[in-house]
């Protein structure tokens, strides 16, 4: 079996639509939207952000698969690790499906982005859990305490507790990839310097000119979710006493905040 597969070896039904990040952002100019992710005003936006959410939770699953294949010299711990989470990913697939079909979508309603899986290839597994695990997972932990929030302010227990249960599964994703990353590059800075830099290359890429902020400091918006108006966060927030329980460090997460103030990517 081939290592460190490519995207477009992905096994999906034909009637999915599998692009990049940069066509995704694309097709939204083109139509008139902002290049990035669902915004909280627009009329789709939860329907969207779920979608991409399970859309995520499919390939972070296929990734922990990779990783256990591409890396079979890796620690036996490491190895359990992973194989926890390809069991993990797959139920939170199977809850954001199902969280799909309550909101009135269907996995292949919207593209889906390559994006998690481009992270993949990487011959390094510190840096494969340093981009997937902290990087990627840990922007989930911003989305899903986004979406608590969300379904709180609407009355939705479903949407609540669901996620919050998924929570607490990609908290615990992010601490393996903090540990992973520091134990495979004991007595090694310099790769310990590269898996951190691939990490901050993944911060960057949803840092992209401006706007990520502090909970405190996020601009309210009105929105209209059914029935209902409320006010609710302009820009994802960084959650940070997830990303303290994940085990990032006061540090870490005062540069990703530094680098949120100046992006736009939410």
């Amino acid at each position: 079996m081939q290592r460190f597969l490519p995207v477009d070896k992905l096994a999906r039904p034909e009637n999915y639509i599998l692009v990049s990040l940069d066509r995704m952002r694309q097709a939204r100019v083109d139509q008139g939207l902002t290049p990035f992710n669902a915004m909280p005003y627009e009329e789709d936006f939860l329907r969207a952000r779920l979608h991409g959410i399970c859309a995520g939770e499919m390939q972070a699953m296929e990734a922990a698969g990779r990783t256990l294949f591409d890396f079979p010299d890796a620690p036996w711990e490491f190895q359990l690790d992973m194989a926890r989470q390809v069991w993990d990913e797959s139920r939170h697939a199977e809850i954001y499906m199902k969280l799909l079909e309550y909101v009135g979508s269907y996995l292949g309603e919207f593209p889906e982005s390559e994006v998690l899986w481009s992270c993949t290839q990487v011959d390094d597994p510190a840096c494969r859990v340093a981009g997937i695990n902290r990087g990627l997972e840990g922007l989930a932990c911003d989305v899903f305490e986004q979406l608590i929030r969300l379904a709180q302010k609407m009355g939705d227990p479903v949407i609540e507790r669901a996620v919050d249960y998924v929570l607490a599964d990609e908290i615990t994703h992010v601490r393996m990839g903090s540990k992973w990353m520091r134990k495979l590059t004991e007595g090694d800075p310099e790769r310990l310097k590269r898996a951190q830099q691939f990490q901050e290359n993944i911060d960057n890429l949803f840092n992209f000119s401006g706007g990520r902020t502090t909970q405190e400091e996020a601009a309210q918006v009105h929105q209209k979710l059914g029935d209902k108006e409320i006010e609710f966060d302009s820009t994802l927030t960084i959650a940070r006493e997830a990303r303290l329980l994940a085990g990032f460090n006061e540090e870490e997460i005062e540069r990703l905040v530094k680098a949120a103030s100046r992006s736009a990517a939410y």
